[in-house]
């Protein structure tokens, strides 16, 4: 709990920041308006895929999770993310309580459930060096809250040049190296690291990897169709 109150505070904290800069560039909204949370999300999601390229290598050098500092930082790390799939879920909720936004956007509704399904999963089974893994996915969500204030500006080149970023990212990064990835580490830790070979399910990381990669689809053609709107 001490992590999700430090987590829930930064947040805040983030919000007022962004709030306050789109007051000075003349952008007024709500506290929890869209363009405001989106840059948040970017901010937030940055920092996430940072970290984890930052500390990608020890996910490979301990793939028995062997050594308790490297635990301390992959647990770290799976508490952050999971604390804010969360906070968005509520800031998601209270933005359409009040009406500040006109509906939830399902696909990111079903994206946060996902997620937050998946690390219970990891945190059950203590594989925390999977959560820091999977955080690379989040650096395609480094340029969401952008894409809106181009879009605000109506700058279309700025907003072609993101969405191609997007697709690109979602492409290369996560569909051709992240998700196969993930399923080699699973299975190489779930063979032959001992704390781990009893909770083995390649049916239930391939279900979801399944999941995941049907939406991903779906991104890829709605990032086509808005480049075609532009």
């Amino acid at each position: 709990m001490n992590y999700f109150y430090s987590d829930f505070f930064l947040m805040l904290i983030l919000c007022f920041g962004v709030n306050f800069f789109l007051n000075l560039i003349n952008i007024k909204e709500h506290f929890f308006g869209p363009i405001g949370v989106n840059l948040v999300r970017s901010i937030i999601c940055g920092s996430l895929a940072n970290n984890s390229y930052k500390n990608y290598a020890i996910i490979f050098s301990d793939k028995c999770i062997l050594y308790e500092s490297n635990l301390e930082i992959f647990k770290n790390y799976h508490f952050t993310f999971l604390n804010y799939f969360i906070i968005d879920l509520l800031i998601m909720f209270y933005q359409k309580y009040n009406k500040i936004v006109e509906y939830i956007r399902y696909d990111l509704l079903f994206h946060h459930l996902l997620a937050i399904q998946v690390l219970l999963i990891i945190e059950y089974n203590e594989m925390y060096s999977l959560s820091l893994l999977i955080g690379l996915s989040e650096g395609m969500s480094l340029v969401s809250g952008f894409k809106l204030l181009s879009n605000y500006y109506n700058n279309k080149t700025i907003t072609n040049l993101l969405i191609y970023y997007r697709l690109f990212y979602c492409v290369f990064v996560r569909m051709i190296f992240l998700w196969p990835s993930l399923f080699l580490l699973y299975n190489d830790m779930t063979l032959n690291c001992d704390k781990f070979k009893n909770n083995r399910s390649i049916t239930m990381v391939l279900s979801f990897l399944s999941i995941i990669l049907m939406t991903e689809t779906k991104w890829l053609y709605k990032g086509k169709k808005e480049l075609m709107k532009i």
